[in-house]
């Protein structure tokens, strides 16, 4: 793949939306150490991969939930979330293999979701069940338990989406808000950590969910998971999941995944929400596009760059690895070379 499409798009984009307003081509636009000197110098100081991508060529909720469950169960699409509200009532999505969360709670692993205004893991979790185990807390409890050196063993640090809480300014550096804003906050999580006791047994991982729509001359790889098409068996469009077994279970029965079926088609022609995808179409076997990567941590290798290709199953895989044993997701994670910005052997037990 040529990756010889970004500004076309974008051309085109700007002609539909602002058909006479000036085009300053912002898709190819960069960001230097001058306005970014935090970021430069974390990746300075700390170890990168420059073989980062994204876990499916996708929106936000698609690699999200990679990160979370190392599957998107046949979700193309962020709009879908809007969907799991009924009236008065939010339904959270069941993968049929779980997330990381089952994971950790099944091995008695702490965790939490500190959050700035929408916290990720209620797609996953019923809201009583975060409240009654204090498994998602606002942004402030983040700062006060690193303080306090008191952090669960593994902790899920969001930016602000914008617009949902009042007073909450977006902070996800998403297009076209403002990436020095993203940069304060991630300086302020950074930077209290690295001030904190929790500092030396910990390690940050720091990247984005995807790349934005901005251009990126590197190939997307195939995505290693034992060389079959899809994590789980579910192809895209064919949302299952756990929300009304045994019928939810079956390709085509999840719920909220009509815009996801409506999409494949624009993937391969002949789709069917109910199988057997096509063999010769796009499937969940590619990776996205590449997205910065900082391993931030005492364990970190300084000025490192790492060469090994990783995504956001890499995560999953690593917190597997160092508190779960052999347990694994799907096929994606359970596949997935470990990362080698840092060294794991090193890292003491909490």
């Amino acid at each position: 793949m040529p990756n010889d499409g970004f500004v076309r798009q974008n051309d085109l984009t700007e002609q539909i939306d602002a058909p006479n307003t000036p085009d300053p081509d912002d898709t190819m636009g960069y960001h230097d150490q001058n306005n970014l000197p935090f970021y430069y110098d974390l990746a300075q100081t700390f170890a990168i991969d420059d073989h980062y991508f994204c876990s499916v060529l996708g929106q936000t909720f698609p690699n999200r939930s990679y990160l979370l469950a190392a599957t998107s169960f046949g979700h193309l699409t962020t709009s879908e979330i809007v969907n799991q509200v009924s009236p008065g009532v939010f339904i959270p999505y069941k993968p049929i293999t779980g997330t990381i969360f089952d994971l950790l709670d099944a091995n008695h692993v702490t965790w939490r979701d500190y959050f700035s205004d929408f916290p990720e893991s209620i797609i996953f979790r019923s809201v009583p069940s975060l409240f009654i185990h204090g498994q998602f807390a606002p942004l402030s409890q983040f700062f006060t338990d690193v303080a306090a050196g008191t952090l669960p063993r593994v902790s899920y640090v969001e930016s602000a989406v914008g617009g949902i809480a009042p007073g909450v300014s977006e902070t996800d550096e998403h297009p076209p808000s403002d990436i020095r804003t993203g940069q304060l906050y991630v300086s302020q999580v950074v930077n209290a950590l690295r001030n904190s006791p929790s500092w030396k047994d910990t390690v940050l991982f720091f990247t984005y969910d995807e790349h934005g729509g901005y251009y990126d001359h590197a190939q997307t790889p195939a995505a290693a998971q034992g060389g079959a098409r899809t994590p789980d068996g579910i192809g895209p469009g064919q949302c299952a999941d756990l929300s009304n077994p045994p019928s939810s279970e079956s390709l085509g029965g999840g719920i909220n995944c009509s815009i996801s079926e409506a999409l494949a088609p624009q993937l391969c022609a002949a789709a069917s929400p109910t199988g057997p995808f096509p063999a010769d179409c796009a499937s969940f076997d590619q990776l996205g596009f590449r997205v910065p990567f900082i391993a931030v941590s005492p364990f970190a290798k300084p000025h490192y760059v790492s060469h090994t290709t990783g995504d956001h199953t890499s995560i999953a895989a690593f917190i597997e690895k160092r508190f779960l044993g052999s347990s694994h997701l799907t096929l994606r994670d359970a596949n997935r070379p470990r990362l080698r910005t840092c060294s794991t052997s090193t890292i003491r037990p909490r």
